[in-house]
């Protein structure tokens, strides 16, 4: 055979031996609770995040809209369904075991539709998650799910336990997609934000953080990086990281987004798993998959109960971060035969006030009181709402007052009832509310501490607050045209 046909042939040879179709992709999703640009930004300019800054360079840098409120288990729950709380009924980040009555964090059972892995194991492509909320006990997929209670520990325990778990998984699966949580980048802003001589230890573990991202982008697949909100690093914040009322406080809207160049538009949490389906060449509309789920959701075993000292170790890290108050009861009424607990329906009454169904938030809102008839929260959010719709005043003044009474270090809530009372004409207790309310430089709580005076009688008072109020913002007209009188 003459050689110069020797080319042609090793041509077609490989030709035939090349996989027909598409080629299959893999992408690795990387979840960073909390990160922010402000902070990452930052240390991108200064060479603490050389991978990130890499992986920037070469993708799409974009800004994440989060959802309201902006708590873990109901953000990422949305992320990875593509639908809100209202649906998928993840709505606290814990519940009551239905076995036991205990308190134990979210579990996968509560969840009412189906979440992206559940949707590529459908499609017959491979998913490994690691680390995500709500993921106890591991559905059966096309995978592996290595669950948040499985990898439980103190932020720098978790992030190593994922990473290492997640990364040997990975090599050896080259799934279609992988899913790798981190909760350390929201938990160590909760301990540290407010904490400026902890900066060397941010900087420590963002380095880390930092060092793994460039451990997956060395991997053959397409990487996602995303944060399911922000976090303040450069705002005045002037309430607790780690309360119970105020921690969320905290949370920026402007959550993070990277992806590869050309990548689908995607601008709020919902959006992920469309854009993730859609990458992956699978149908993005989330609906589409829900039947077939719940057909295999119904065969599905009973949910295991974790072991004791494991679930008191992931509530102890829940209480720590604030997102579960300490005089929070443990177990649930003994009448009560529910999971949901009352944070579950007091935050389902906010999702369901914002969207304008206020009679069955008002429902909602009992049904917390009746589970924790101490729930300040649910006591507040209540009287807030009956205050806005002009409803059952009376009813609102008290729940305002029981609610400050159990937990007085509120000062939105001491500003608001300050105000009521002006509006009564209880001169002397708004000026005890708006004192109390008083933190740092406050305008509009000068010029409220100079009305409730000058309502007393003490005009001397009152200019003294009114012209504190200017100094710090002097754009009121009408404040300084009342002084000049």
């Amino acid at each position: 055979m003459p050689r110069r046909f020797l080319p042609v042939i090793l041509l077609t040879l490989l030709a035939c031996h090349r996989p027909i179709g598409p080629v299959p992709k893999h992408i690795i999703f990387i979840g960073l609770d909390g990160a922010d640009w402000q902070l990452l930004d930052r240390y991108i300019a200064d060479g603490t995040m050389p991978n990130l800054a890499r992986i920037v360079a070469a993708g799409e840098k974009r800004v994440l809209l989060t959802q309201h409120p902006p708590l873990s288990p109901l953000v990422w729950t949305t992320m990875m369904t593509g639908v809100p709380p209202l649906e998928h009924r993840i709505l606290d980040f814990t519940r009551f075991n239905p076995l036991t009555g205990e308190k134990e964090p979210i579990t996968s059972d509560e969840r009412h539709v189906p979440a992206i892995w559940n949707m590529l194991t459908e499609k017959g492509q491979r998913v490994d998650v690691f680390g995500m909320w709500a993921t106890w006990p591991p559905e059966k997929v096309n995978g592996t799910i290595v669950s948040d209670r499985e990898v439980a520990g103190n932020y720098i325990e978790q992030t190593e336990k994922v990473h290492r778990l997640a990364l040997e998984a990975i090599r050896k699966d080259h799934p279609n997609l992988a899913i790798v949580y981190f909760q350390g980048t929201d938990v160590i802003g909760h301990l540290y934000a407010s904490k400026p001589e902890h900066a060397d230890d941010v900087r420590r573990y963002f380095a880390r953080i930092d060092a793994i991202l460039g451990d997956y982008a060395r991997e053959q697949a397409e990487l996602v990086i995303a944060s399911d909100h922000g976090f303040a690093w450069n705002e005045k914040v002037r309430v607790s990281s780690t309360a119970v009322a105020t921690a969320a406080k905290w949370h920026r809207d402007e959550g993070i987004l990277v992806v590869p160049r050309g990548a689908p538009g995607c601008k709020r949490v919902d959006g992920i798993t469309p854009m993730l389906l859609s990458m992956l060449g699978l149908p993005s509309d989330v609906g589409t998959y829900q039947r077939a789920w719940r057909r295999e959701r119904q065969a599905g075993a009973p949910v295991p109960t974790l072991e004791h000292d494991k679930n008191d170790e992931a509530i102890a890290n829940l209480k720590a971060l604030g997102y579960i108050g300490s005089s929070e009861a443990s177990h649930a009424p003994a009448s009560y035969k529910g999971t949901r607990t009352a944070a579950s329906y007091d935050n389902e009454a906010l999702l369901l006030r914002e969207a304008g169904r206020n009679d069955e938030a008002i429902k909602a809102f009992d049904m917390a009181l009746q589970i924790d008839p101490h729930s300040a929260s649910a006591m507040w959010n209540l009287s807030d709402l009956l205050h806005r719709q002009h409803v059952d005043l009376a009813r609102a003044d008290k729940l305002l007052d029981e609610a400050i009474t159990i937990d007085p270090n509120q000062p939105h809530w001491r500003a608001m009832r300050g105000r009521y009372r002006m509006e009564k004409h209880d001169c002397r207790g708004a000026l005890d509310d708006f004192r109390h309310a008083l933190e740092g430089d406050d305008a509009v709580l000068y010029a409220s501490i100079g009305t409730a005076e000058l309502c007393i009688g003490d005009e001397a008072a009152a200019r003294k607050a009114f012209e504190q109020s200017l100094a710090i913002d002097p754009n009121q007209p009408r404040l300084r045209e009342l002084l000049a009188r």
